[in-house]
């Protein structure tokens, strides 16, 4: 079986396994609580794995390894900003948050904010806030049209138009039920596709990192530096900081703190760390994969297929199982963020704040109502958006995503 047919075979069975996984989701969805946070009803391992799936998109998967590619190691201090900083912000956010959480019962970042502050005022305006992560789902959905494009030799829109589609189906279905369940399957693949990546330096360079660190050093010193000038974000040791910061914040995004608030028993927020720390570790290894790539072919005209062209040199079947990986990254992370921005409409704008200060006079029961039919309507409209705004991508696909990131980033700080 050539590379396309297996690619063809995978793409579909993964389709088959997310929305046969919201189907399973939906039946257990009565209400937006359901929706939002699954009843905070969720085990420390599947949410620990499930806060790395959200967590770890198509900007490890394509754009940070493309950073690698274009200009060397010094792409590895994302590999610290994220294993260090953002898992101290995890260990600094989590316990606080989901032990409030018990009297608060908030459903996402702006509700708990609200409640915490007694401002509906606070609630409203993160709210808004959080709609700039818009720029982070289309920075997942380019990646997963360009991955699919550069794979299957399809068209680049029909690709993004794809993965979309199949993000919407089931995030619409299951919720966060959803979201958890397969992000247990993703994040395994992910782990796999890192420690593979990794690996395989040992195998096509005898020498291994060493050789590999030989090789692009002679093509430029700089490609091998601590600092790297020519860098987008490495440029210089403020710069470096400045990135660690806002990994750091990075753990207070809102589609991670729903996993905070979804766990069960706050007793076990430790499982879920150390789950997380083992899965970060794993996925984070793939930006190795940049500096493999740059070792055997400095041309790429795209640093962001610098993956792409990477896993070409497997095994049919492992390709495929380290492309699937790819699209489980960004789907994963995408769903995540339609989860939350619905959500933030729903209850947050919608019940929290227009029903409540009699905005709109309605029954809370018929609210209620309303909010939970807009779950349904909500992320097909926010697809759509997100959609057109991945029509003329920018050069490297982690720029769209550190927008995302950095504005809602600059607001947990703040």
């Amino acid at each position: 079986m050539d590379l396309k047919t297996c690619l063809y075979v995978g793409f579909a069975l993964y389709t088959i396994f997310v929305i046969y996984v919201g189907f399973i989701g939906s039946k257990k969805i009565k209400g937006l609580s359901d929706f939002a946070v699954a009843s905070e009803s969720m085990g420390p391992i599947s949410l620990g794995l499930a806060f790395a799936a959200s967590f770890f998109s198509a900007a490890t998967f394509l754009g940070y390894v493309g950073y690698a590619y274009a200009w060397g190691a010094s792409a590895l201090w994302i590999f610290l900003a994220i294993f260090g900083g953002s898992t101290l912000g995890f260990i600094v956010i989590a316990k606080g948050v989901r032990d409030s959480n018990t009297k608060i019962k908030a459903l996402s970042l702006p509700d708990w904010l609200g409640e915490m502050y007694k401002s509906d005022f606070l609630r409203a305006l993160v709210s808004i806030i959080v709609m700039i992560q818009m720029f982070y789902v289309a920075g997942q959905l380019s990646a997963g049209g360009t991955l699919l494009s550069g794979l299957l030799d399809i068209d680049y829109s029909t690709a993004v138009i794809a993965v979309t589609v199949v993000t919407i189906v089931y995030v619409t279905l299951g919720g966060l039920f959803a979201d958890v369940y397969t992000s247990i399957g993703q994040t395994c693949l992910m782990m796999f596709a890192g420690v593979i990546v990794f690996l395989s330096g040992f195998f096509f360079f005898k020498g291994g990192i060493t050789e590999v660190s030989t090789i692009i050093a002679a093509r430029d010193p700089l490609l091998t530096a601590v600092i790297n000038p020519k860098s987008l974000h490495m440029y210089s040791y403020a710069t470096v900081f400045g990135v660690i910061l806002i990994e750091f914040a990075f753990s207070g995004q809102p589609q991670l703190l729903t996993k905070i608030l979804a766990l069960k028993d706050p007793k076990d927020m430790k499982k879920m760390i150390w789950t997380w720390i083992v899965a970060s570790f794993c996925c984070m290894l793939v930006i190795f994969g940049g500096l493999y790539m740059l070792a055997l072919n400095p041309d790429l005209q795209q640093p962001d297929y610098a993956v792409v062209e990477y896993v070409r040199a497997f095994h049919p079947i492992i390709s495929t199982l380290l492309a699937v990986s790819i699209v489980a990254a960004l789907m994963s992370t995408a769903c995540g963020l339609l989860l939350v921005m619905t959500t933030c409409i729903a209850n947050d704008l919608f019940i929290k704040t227009l029903v409540k200060r009699k905005i709109i006079n309605i029954p809370q029961e018929k609210a209620q109502r309303i909010a939970f039919m807009m779950t349904k309507i909500l992320p097909a409209v926010f697809g759509i958006i997100c959609v057109l705004m991945t029509l003329h991508p920018p050069q490297f696909m982690g720029v769209m995503v550190w927008i995302g990131i950095s504005g809602v980033a600059s607001a947990t700080l703040a």
